[in-house]
C-alpha cells in the first residue's frame, strides 16, 4: 500500500510544474544574478521577473519584496530589523506586541528581543484561537514600534482578523499623533508597524496587502507547493527597517547573499499555480462573511479550497462515527467556518497517548503530526494549551492538492483498527 501523506501544514510537496521550472533556471545559461557578463545579466534579468510575479500574487511592487531562505528567515528580518530601526530612531524602551500562538520564529524572535531590552506583550487569544480586538487596543503604547499577528495559525487553521487589527493601528497612531507623512527632514512615520506571517495564508486568502492594511507580511516556498529553503518578507516602501545579514549588499541591501535563482523561479511558479486556481474560480457565490475576513476574499476562494472544505467535513463526520467523543480545536469550531482556513483539522481524541498514536498511523502508513514540526520533541503545543485544548490527545490532520477521498476513507479504517472500535 502506497503511503497517505496528511501532514501539508508541515511541508507541500513540490508541484511538477515547480520543479520543471526549476530545472530551466539551473542550467548555465543562467548564472550569478550580481555577474556582470551575459549569463549573469540574463539571470537578473529572470530574477526581476519572478520577483515581480510574486508581487503582483499581494499587490505590491516588486522593489518591495525580499528574498530570504523561508519564512523563518523573513519572520527574523521583520522583527529583528524593524527593533533595530526602531531603536535608531530614538525609540529607547521599545515594545513589541504579539499573540500567544504565533509561529515559533516569531516566539523565539521575540524572546531574542526581549533578552536585548525589548519589552514584550503576548495577546492572550479566546478559545477560539482569536485575538481580542479590545484587547490589542489596550496593549498599544506610544513606544510601541511593531504588532506582528499571524494571518493563518498553523496547528489549528485561525483565520486572524488582520483587517480589523490595520484598522485599530491606524488609529493608534492617530491617537499618538503620528501621520503617515510628515516628522523630521519629511520622514515617514508609521510607528506601529504591522507584520503578519501569512506563510499558510497564501493557498487560501487574498492577501492584497493594500487591502489588509500591513506593512509586512512574509511568505514560504515550502507552504505552497514550491522549493524549501527560499521565503519573502514584503516590506512597504517607506517602512523602517534594518538588515539581519551583512555582506555583498544583495537585495537592495536588506538580504546579503547570492540568490537563489531556480528556488526564486520555483517560488513564483508556485504561486502562479495557487493563483491561476483563484482566478479560474473567482468569487462567485462566495458568502459576504467569507469576503471580508482577511481581505479581500478569504477562504474557500477556489475550487481546490472547496474540494478540501468538503473533504475536511467527509473526514471529521468519519471520525465523529469511531469515536463520538472526539472535540474539534478550538473547541466549538465548526468545520465549515469562515474562520478556519480548509485544509487544516485539528482534534483531541480522549483517552490517547497521540505521539504514541501518531507512531501507530506511521506504521500503518500514514504520516500525520501532533503539532507543528518546528517545536522541539520534548515540548507540548503552546498553541493548544493557549485555547484550552489537550495537547496530549490532540493530532492536527491536514489535507492538500494530493489527498484524494479514498485517502480519507483508508485513514478512518486505520484509526477504527487502532482504536478497537
Amino acid at each position: 500500500m502506497s503511503r497517505i501523506y496528511l501532514d501539508y501544514a508541515s511541508l507541500t510537496p513540490i508541484d511538477p510544474r515547480v520543479l520543471r521550472e526549476m530545472r530551466r533556471y539551473s542550467s548555465p545559461e543562467y548564472a550569478n544574478p550580481s555577474s556582470i557578463y551575459r549569463e549573469g545579466v540574463v539571470a537578473r534579468k529572470a530574477m526581476g521577473d519572478g520577483r515581480e510575479r510574486i508581487a503582483r500574487t499581494i499587490h505590491a511592487h516588486g522593489d518591495e519584496i525580499v528574498f530570504t531562505s523561508g519564512g523563518t528567515e523573513a519572520n527574523s528580518l521583520a522583527l529583528e530589523g524593524a527593533a533595530r530601526a526602531a531603536f535608531r530612531s530614538g525609540n529607547i524602551e521599545p515594545h513589541l506586541i504579539i499573540s500567544n500562538i504565533e509561529h515559533s520564529s516569531i516566539m523565539e524572535a521575540a524572546a531574542m528581543l526581549e533578552r536585548q531590552g525589548t519589552e514584550v506583550t503576548r495577546l492572550a487569544v479566546g478559545s477560539d484561537g482569536r485575538v481580542d480586538i479590545g484587547d490589542l487596543r489596550k496593549a498599544i503604547r506610544p513606544e510601541t514600534f511593531m504588532i506582528s499577528i499571524m494571518a493563518v495559525n498553523n496547528e489549528i487553521g485561525t483565520i486572524q482578523p488582520i483587517r480589523e487589527i490595520a484598522k485599530e493601528i491606524r488609529a493608534a497612531r492617530k491617537r499618538c499623533g503620528q501621520t503617515e507623512k510628515g516628522g523630521q527632514a519629511g520622514q515617514v512615520s508609521r510607528y506601529p508597524l504591522l507584520h503578519t506571517d501569512a506563510a499558510q495564508a497564501a493557498l487560501y486568502l487574498d492577501l492584497n496587502v493594500e487591502q489588509l492594511g500591513v506593512d509586512l507580511l512574509t511568505l514560504d516556498g515550502s507552504k505552497v507547493y514550491g522549493p524549501r529553503g527560499i521565503g519573502a518578507l514584503y516590506v512597504r516602501r517607506g517602512t523602517p527597517i534594518e538588515p539581519i545579514i551583512y555582506g555583498g549588499g544583495q537585495e537592495d541591501g536588506m538580504r546579503s547573499s547570492t540568490e537563489n535563482l531556480p528556488a526564486i523561479m520555483g517560488f513564483a511558479r508556485a504561486l502562479d499555480i495557487a493563483c491561476a486556481d483563484h482566478r479560474a474560480f473567482g468569487t462567485k457565490n462566495v458568502p459576504k462573511s467569507q469576503v471580508r475576513e482577511g481581505g479581500g476574499c478569504a477562504g474557500m476562494r477556489s475550487k481546490e479550497s472547496r474540494r478540501l472544505q468538503a473533504l475536511k467535513g467527509i473526514f471529521c463526520a468519519g471520525l465523529k462515527k469511531i469515536h463520538s467523543d472526539i472535540q474539534l480545536n478550538p473547541l466549538g469550531a465548526s468545520i465549515d467556518s469562515s474562520t478556519q482556513i480548509p485544509s487544516i483539522l485539528n482534534v483531541s481524541i480522549p483517552g490517547i497517548d497521540n505521539e504514541f498514536f501518531v507512531l501507530q498511523l506511521d506504521a500503518a502508513g500514514v504520516a500525520v503530526s501532533t503539532k507543528s514540526s518546528c517545536l522541539r520533541d520534548a515540548d507540548e503545543s503552546y498553541v493548544l494549551q493557549a485555547i484550552g485544548a489537550d495537547s496530549r490527545t490532540s493530532v492536527r490532520f491536514s489535507f492538500g492538492r494530493w489527498t484524494r477521498s479514498r485517502d480519507a476513507a483508508t485513514t478512518l479504517r486505520i484509526i477504527a483498527k487502532i482504536l478497537k472500535v
